[in-house]
């Protein structure tokens, strides 16, 4: 024996009987028969079923010709007048399945989407479309298959003699049913998701989700949801590798040099828009050691390489007696080291000793002793405290903002003369919008 069934029907202008034929409430029951429905009546219905009993009474009729019982319960709303207002039937309605679902949990639900205001049948479409638990929505189509007349007088509505007349009760009926199957309402909900988390930088999310579509999305778009998310993971050849089928670019810069360092600093910035500020702070250092090199060299006239030697896992050491021939380097090093100077590994205040005994720029220099004594101050407290890092705590810690502190950074990197254009610097936000325009068509 299978699952019982429990039909949530709101009741409408055409039901239980219309022009000699099924209102969509009677039809569902007479094709899926099922062992409980519940009736929505507006204060309308609740008039009309007063007067002569007719939704009851033809449910009653048809339980008798099918040998089936149907438990019919009424939920009766005679002071519903605005059967229009879409937004109350969504939660009412929400409420009342909720509450279904719980007291039956053995039934399958199904929903009559054919009667009733179209408040009523979309806020049931919707539910049934995004609810946790599984119900079929049914919708019936009229005999005309177009906008049924009303050619009865609802007034003096003889419910005995339109049961009696009802052309559906003849044997081999049409079967006029059809399961809603909810695909492209849901893909419209879904498409509308992975906009949202596009805007919001969250491309594994939007992937997750776009993967998940009934109606898939193309390869194309696909493959620039994965692009963009090997972006935010600094994965440039991932990008190459995604975008190359279909001559696809996001990255504005295509020298390898100042690419890799310009989307780390564009990646930081995704950081603080998304309040990311932890992972901010942490991420600041490894950049402010690249962009010092690049300054020491282009303010300084100073190749740090040439004070260095590469180890061989690729990373670059201190080579002490390289130092010790350039008397300067060595000195400025020295500065402030009781023991003086003996790690071979690079840190940014080691650059920036050197860089304040050559470097002539002083709006440079004081930027670079700023950006330094920030990502000092703060790198130091995040990493030996568990703390929750917020833009008042940051501020309060170094004196700038998360905010603020990229400006400092993107203020540093525009002094280097990479070849940089103004509208680089948005291009996260154009490429969000060349996939957006895609999913939209």
């Amino acid at each position: 024996m299978g699952r019982k069934k429990l039909l949530f029907s709101p009741v409408g202008g055409t039901d239980p009987i219309s022009n000699f034929r099924d209102g969509a409430l009677l039809h569902i029951c007479r094709v899926y028969q099922p062992d409980i429905v519940y009736l929505y009546l507006s204060k309308e219905m609740c008039e009309a079923q007063e007067k002569d009993d007719r939704y009851r009474f033809c449910l009653r009729k048809l339980g008798e010709k099918l040998d089936h019982t149907f438990q019919i319960i009424t939920i009766e709303k005679p002071e519903l007048e605005d059967v229009q207002i879409f937004d109350a039937f969504i939660l009412e309605y929400r409420e009342l399945l909720k509450e279904l679902q719980k007291q039956y949990p053995d039934c399958e639900i199904l929903l009559n989407v054919s009667s009733g205001t179209p408040a009523m049948k979309s806020a049931l479409q919707i539910l049934a479309a995004t609810g946790e638990t599984k119900m079929q929505p049914i919708q019936v189509s009229t005999p005309q298959k177009g906008i049924n007349p009303r050619l009865e007088d609802r007034e003096n509505y003889d419910v005995d003699t339109y049961w009696e007349l009802n052309e559906d009760n003849e044997d081999g009926f049409e079967n006029r049913c059809m399961e809603s199957k909810n695909f492209y309402l849901v893909d419209e909900i879904r498409k509308e998701t992975i906009i949202k988390q596009i805007r919001a930088y969250d491309y594994v999310a939007a992937l997750t989700i776009a993967e998940e579509m009934t109606a898939p999305l193309s390869e194309e778009i696909l493959a620039m949801l994965r692009a963009a998310s090997c972006r935010l993971k600094l994965n440039i050849h991932g990008i190459d590798q995604e975008l190359k089928p279909y001559g696809i670019q996001f990255l504005p810069i295509r020298d390898d040099n100042v690419r890799g360092i310009f989307e780390y600093v564009l990646n930081l910035e995704i950081k603080v828009k998304k309040e990311e500020y932890a992972d901010f702070i942490r991420a600041i250092t490894p950049v402010v050691l690249e962009l010092f090199k690049i300054a020491l060299k282009e303010y300084g006239g100073i190749d740090w390489k040439q004070f260095c030697y590469k180890t061989k896992d690729g990373s670059w050491k201190w080579d002490i007696n390289k130092l010790k021939q350039n008397a300067s380097v060595w000195e400025a090093l020295n500065t402030g080291y009781k023991d003086g100077f003996s790690k071979p590994e690079i840190y940014a205040i080691h650059l920036l000793k050197i860089m304040r005994s050559c470097v002539k720029n002083p709006t440079m220099l004081q930027l670079s002793e700023e950006i330094r004594k920030i990502e000092a101050n703060v790198r130091n407290m995040t990493a030996h405290n568990l703390v929750s890092v917020t833009d008042v705590w940051v501020k309060r810690r170094c004196g700038y903002t998360p905010v603020e502190i990229f400006e400092l950074l993107k203020q540093y990197v525009k002094k280097l003369h990479f070849k940089i254009a103004d509208e680089d610097w948005n291009s996260y936000d154009v490429m969000n919008q060349m996939i957006i325009e895609k999913i939209q068509g």
